[in-house]
This record gives structure tokens, sequence and C-alpha cells, in this order.
């Protein structure tokens, strides 16, 4: 099963748009978001994957304002969460938070099969049997390039995507 990851979308919505159609075009059967939507505006965008009966999972970042709007807007399709959250999909357990120290120490603890994070922008994929990720920034910003990430869950595989 393919799974879509970004983080860091920062209200850039035509980057936004080139995800959603990169994520379209692969396949994808779910969607992980680590933070950073920013405005409740990001979200419409995202309507061709709620439409293929798919599901996003999140965790607010430190840039997302009118949390109570974003969740009203992802409806049935988005769920979020504070903090962390962990989900299961495919028979593997995804740990799922915006900041990269806490993503570290949860890694470390061996408990998940992938730990994804987002906040400082950086593309990162580690480890052999289990993930440490980040996608990068989807945005693009304060980064070399608009990012995003495509998990394959039989196999851990990452492919880091340029928009």
């Amino acid at each position: 099963m393919k799974i879509g990851i970004l983080s860091d979308t920062h209200d850039h919505l035509p980057n936004i748009a080139r995800a959603v159609e990169a994520f379209s075009k692969i396949g994808v059967k779910a969607v992980i978001h680590a933070g950073d939507f920013c405005s409740p505006f990001t979200l419409p965008p995202f309507k061709p994957l709620a439409d293929k009966g798919l599901k996003m999972y999140a965790v607010f970042g430190n840039n997302d304002g009118d949390r109570a709007l974003l969740v009203q807007r992802g409806g049935e399709f988005c769920s979020f969460a504070d903090g962390s959250r962990i989900v299961t999909l495919d028979g593997r357990t995804f740990a799922i938070m915006h900041y990269p120290d806490l993503a570290e120490d949860i890694y470390r603890s061996g408990a998940y099969d992938v730990v994804v994070y987002g906040h400082d922008h950086k593309r990162r994929v580690e480890g052999e049997g289990r993930k440490l990720l980040n996608p990068g920034t989807c945005a693009g910003y304060l980064a070399d390039a608009a990012t995003i990430a495509v998990l394959e869950t039989s196999d851990l595989h990452v492919e880091i995507m340029s928009l």
C-alpha cells in the first residue's frame, strides 16, 4: 500500500495542488500530514483525494492558526491530533508528530514501524526495517526544494519527490 506523506504546506496552494496530483497519479491509499497547514483554506485543494475515499491523518504544527476551523474543514477526510498520534495502516504502525526532537526519541524506542515528523523543512530518511522520515517542506520555504514522500508499506521503501 502506498502512503503519501507531506508536511509544512504553509498555505502554498499551488504546491498542495501539485502534491495532490502526484499522490493521485501514484495511487496512494492514505495521506499523512506532519503539521503546519497554517490556514483552513488549505484543505479544499485536497478534495480530489477525499473524493476517492482516502483519509488524511494529521497533527497540528506550530504555525497552524485556526485549529477549530481546520478540524471543521477536515470533516470526514482529515482527522487532526494535537502533539502526536499513532495510526496503523496496512499493518504498519506510524507515529506522527511535528517536532524532530520528539521524533528521534520515539524512533530510538523501536516501538513503531515509521516515525514521521516535519517542522525543520529538512528531508530525512533513515533506518533499515524501521524508518525515521521527514518529507521536507511541501511549500519549499527555507529549503532547496519543495518535496513530498511516498512510502510503500510492504517494504518501507520511501521515495522523496520534488514538486
